[in-house]
């Protein structure tokens, strides 16, 4: 009985220190300090990879706010947006954005813009189901 008794503590034990793991995982900031451009894209990389999709966003968008003026920046944060959007299987949401970035590279110089965006927005645009005219 102590045996099972001691299993049963610990195992509340250690439910109690791993719960809050889950709740800071997915919390999203109420403010995001200043940081550089890098800076809040690899906090949106890190949060997207520890499937925190809201935090990510979070700090994709503000990337794009702070630094609008600047295109390479403002290329590869609403890349990233948009591969949120997928992730999330938002279809709708992705869609316009992969379109906008082509957009860009359409009606600019090559090489102005760095083309690996432009290589993942069209193989992103691929992998969107389209509903077929029935």
């Amino acid at each position: 009985m102590t045996k099972r008794m001691n299993c049963t503590v610990g195992s509340f034990a250690a439910i109690f220190l791993i719960l809050p793991l889950f709740f800071s995982c997915g919390s999203v900031p109420k403010e995001i300090p200043e940081m550089t451009s890098q800076e809040l894209i690899q906090n949106g990389q890190t949060n997207f990879e520890n499937g925190n999709y809201k935090a990510a966003l979070a700090y994709y968008n503000t990337a794009v706010e702070r630094f609008s003026d600047w295109a390479n920046v403002y290329i590869e944060a609403r890349y990233e947006i948009g591969h949120v959007f997928m992730k999330q299987k938002k279809y709708n949401l992705a869609e316009p954005i992969f379109n906008e970035l082509l957009d860009i590279y359409k009606n600019s110089t090559p090489g102005t813009y760095p083309a690996a965006y432009k290589k993942l927005a069209e193989i992103e645009l691929a992998k969107i189901p389209h509903k077929k005219a029935e």
